[in-house]
């Protein structure tokens, strides 16, 4: 999940300054952040690919990414749902954090079996099977549970302990692969231990101190009543990681393990520009969400926004790319050899912040199904033309052009819809538009004793928004709904996923 998703309905109010330095306060605050994180991130990263040989980074890599794809529907979904709980309806989180590690306890066999069909004809030759669901498991259980922590610790406002929790659980992570550096011996095998004992060490240190006061409770209505949604958000989320993750899993399936830790590096190199854009991402969609209706402008400014996203992504990647043309061993000696990929690629981080934007204003208009569409179909398009790309040709300069063609492709994909959105947002906003099929049911004056229990259901958990609901007295008697008060238009900026 993106720091945009995990704390735009919390940012506490006043967040925003008037004018300029407000923003660039408010920017400032939430880079700061994450920077202790990502500093965490990028000692455990550059420490590992040069320790491991290019051929288990390469084989880490793809296990790694088996395993957050499959991680995606642990808890089946309930994950966030029990987000949305600690920032809307606190009182149902403990029965939802319930149902999560309930679930959990189901899922996380499920994904093993799943994996497993996957481990001999790709796996076998280079990794053991324990050392195989080691990692797996590391993914799906023990740094989901950090995850959620982190995110219900954002969802109740503490943004402090939230961040916390993810560093100290970043900090016992990076120590391990350090200590596995001065006394590992480079292979995979060990390194699994390692990445397991450092894993569950970050767990039992945020489970004692950094845990939310809240009290798992399992509540089988709530799974009843809630299980189709958590599926959604789980099949949502599983498209999204599987955008950036299996094409990892193509490249070792096509090439050989030493490729796919070039690979591997030059890809996770090329994650991190995206980390200051994601602070950006939070101020920009918490405005969108502020202004509800008034987006007569989104379309010309969000096209300025890509446009900034674009110069400057190129800009920061043609900086690095240049120091380590200068200075080749500067990160290493295999980040040196995953450097040649770069040059050819330059557009490929601005594309690829570019299309994390675009889902991003995905959220921001209510369109769930619509971002899941999109992630599978680039997905499907990726794979198919990674795959055409790696059966013609391994050569380094050759396959790093032929991923900008692809980026670029995907690129063109993903902002049609992005486009339609203001208009379909400004629609949808017109009175009477929403539901003018439901409001021929029955006289808005009756009460709604023509709707059906399906409806009564779908439409009663909203606010009515009109005026009488807010002036109301406070000693007035309870009166019965009426079709009028159920059924009338929720503003666009309310409308959750």
């Amino acid at each position: 999940m993106s720091l945009a998703a995990i704390t735009r309905d919390r940012i506490p109010p006043g967040f925003f300054g008037p004018g300029l330095r407000g923003t660039v306060t408010s920017y400032c605050q939430l880079l700061a952040g994450t920077a202790g994180r990502v500093g965490l991130q990028a000692v455990y990263f550059f420490v590992l690919a040069n320790t491991l040989s290019l051929s288990a980074m390469g084989i880490f890599a793809s296990v790694s990414a088996a395993g957050l794809m499959l991680a995606s529907f642990s808890g089946l979904g309930f994950g966030s749902l029990a987000f949305r709980a600690a920032a809307s309806r606190r009182r149902l989180l403990g029965r939802y954090m319930g149902l999560f590690f309930g679930l959990l306890c189901f899922t996380a066999p499920l994904g093993v079996l799943i994996a497993l069909p996957f481990y001999h004809p790709l796996f076998a030759h280079a990794i053991s099977l324990p050392a195989f669901i080691d990692i797996l498991l590391v993914e799906m259980v023990v740094w989901r549970i950090v995850e959620l922590f982190t995110t219900v610790h954002n969802g109740m406002g503490d943004f402090t302990a939230g961040s916390m929790t993810i560093t100290a659980a970043s900090a016992i992570r990076a120590g391990g692969a350090v200590l596995f550096a001065f006394l590992g011996d480079g292979g995979i095998e060990q390194w699994a231990i390692f990445y397991a004992v450092a894993n569950v060490a970050a767990l039992v240190t945020v489970w004692f101190w950094l845990r939310p006061a809240v009290t798992p409770r399992w509540s089988t209505r709530l799974l009843r009543g809630r299980l189709k949604e958590g599926l959604m958000f789980a099949v949502s989320y599983f498209a999204l990681n599987a955008q950036g993750q299996i094409d990892k899993l193509i490249v070792l399936s096509l090439t050989n393990a030493k490729f796919a830790g070039v690979y591997a590096i030059a890809t996770r190199i090329i994650d991190f520009t995206a980390v200051p854009f994601r602070s950006f991402y939070t101020l920009y969609t918490r405005k969108l969400f502020g202004e509800g209706r008034k987006t007569g402008n989104a379309l010309a400014r969000t096209l300025t926004v890509e446009g900034a996203i674009l110069g400057l992504s190129t800009l920061a990647f043609v900086g690095l790319t240049a120091t380590l043309w200068l200075w080749p061993d500067l990160l290493g000696p295999n980040v040196a050899i995953a450097a040649q990929l770069f040059a050819p690629m330059l557009i490929v981080p601005a594309l690829r912040n570019l299309m994390e934007f675009h889902g991003e204003l995905f959220f921001v208009h209510g369109r769930m199904a619509a971002r899941a569409a999109v992630a599978v179909g680039l997905v499907c398009v990726n794979g198919a033309a990674l795959a055409l790309l790696l059966s013609r040709t391994t050569d380094l300069l050759q396959v790093g052009l032929g991923l900008s063609l692809i980026h670029l492709l995907l690129y063109l994909m993903s902002p049609g819809e992005e486009i339609r959105m203001p208009l379909c947002h400004l629609v949808a906003s017109k009175p009477g538009r929403r539901w003018r099929s439901s409001l021929k049911m029955v006289s808005s004056n009756r009460p709604c004793a023509g709707l059906t229990p399906d409806t009564l259901r779908r439409f009663s958990h909203r606010r009515p928004f009109s005026m009488a609901s807010s002036t109301a007295s406070p000693d007035a008697p309870p009166r019965s709904p009426s079709c009028h008060s159920l059924l009338s238009p929720v503003p666009p900026m309310a409308i959750r996923p």
